[in-house]
């Protein structure tokens, strides 16, 4: 019961941060975003965690892992993605690339764990790759337009992007095995990938902006609260109970908060290509954790 409302919280949660970081961008150069989104974020954490007393050590090699996790999880991901969304890669369709991280986390474990992945991996990989394709069937069809050239490169980063996530779940589950607090490693995790951040905003903007309209303030705050600090608690938290593959699991549904929010808010029109593509790229990742049930005698 407890995992199912877990699911159905981060379902919800980061069904919705799409659209918010859509109205990130703009006036306020991305790189500032991401920095007072996790730096945020991380103060809060170490703000309840000193006054509950629950921030403990951690090892210098821990504090290693911690800032690869704060790069992968909490800074470069985010990179990748606000700037697909600048792009004008509609949120709806950032978070289907979003849900391919289930097949990332499947050759993570591969590259990093040395596990070989089964058939039904291979099959609704395929048929996963397939589905983004039609989704994104016009642009390669326009591919020499400029708009849809760097359309394209918007959709590329956010595959990165995605690959980068699935990295940051990997050092997760290496926390767990090294039986490191969540909370701690978590916030410091955003501490670090926060600052990283501010050297990228520091070396390719040179300065800080912020937009104190009620749609960045109010799309700030949510991204902070509901979209980092209860969010990633209780997916990483996942992580340490059932694992990566199945808590990434989750990211299947995202797509159908996204999208309906982005036809509401930014015009995305479902054209027929497009339900097809949508639909298999969410059965390719159901075919690649799906589990028959074995009949006992």
């Amino acid at each position: 019961m407890k995992n199912a409302f877990f699911y159905a919280l981060i379902v919800f949660v980061w069904g919705t941060t799409w659209i918010a970081i859509k109205f990130q961008t703009g006036e306020v150069p991305v790189e500032n975003s991401i920095f007072y989104r996790f730096f945020g974020a991380a103060v809060l954490m170490f703000l309840f965690l000193l006054l509950t007393k629950r921030l403990q050590r951690l090892s210098p090699v821990d504090h290693l892992f911690c800032m690869l996790q704060g790069a992968c999880l909490f800074c470069l991901n985010f990179y990748m993605f606000y700037i697909a969304s600048e792009l004008k890669v509609e949120s709806g369709l950032l978070s289907v690339i979003f849900s391919m991280a289930t097949i990332f986390n499947v050759i993570n474990n591969r590259l990093w764990h040395k596990v070989v992945p089964s058939r039904n991996t291979v099959i609704g990989a395929m048929i996963g790759v397939l589905g983004i394709t039609l989704l994104f069937y016009p642009d390669f069809k326009n591919a020499m337009s400029s708009d849809s050239g760097s359309r394209l490169l918007g959709v590329a980063l956010a595959v990165i992007g995605t690959f980068l996530f699935s990295s940051g779940n990997m050092l997760t589950v290496r926390h767990n095995k090294h039986q490191l607090p969540l909370a701690t490693t978590t916030a410091w995790g955003m501490l670090y990938g926060s600052l990283i951040m501010l050297l990228i905003s520091l070396f390719f903007v040179g300065s800080f902006s912020f937009d104190q309209s009620p749609q960045y303030l109010w799309s700030l705050a949510y991204l902070i609260l509901p979209g980092s600090i209860i969010a990633f608690a209780v997916y990483l938290s996942l992580i340490a109970s059932i694992g990566a593959n199945k808590t990434a699991y989750a990211t299947v549904l995202f797509p159908i908060v996204a999208l309906s929010i982005s036809t509401l808010l930014e015009g995305y029109t479902f054209t027929p290509l497009a339900i097809a593509g949508l639909v298999l790229a969410i059965i390719g990742n159901i075919i690649v954790f799906y589990k028959p049930r074995t009949i006992t005698k």
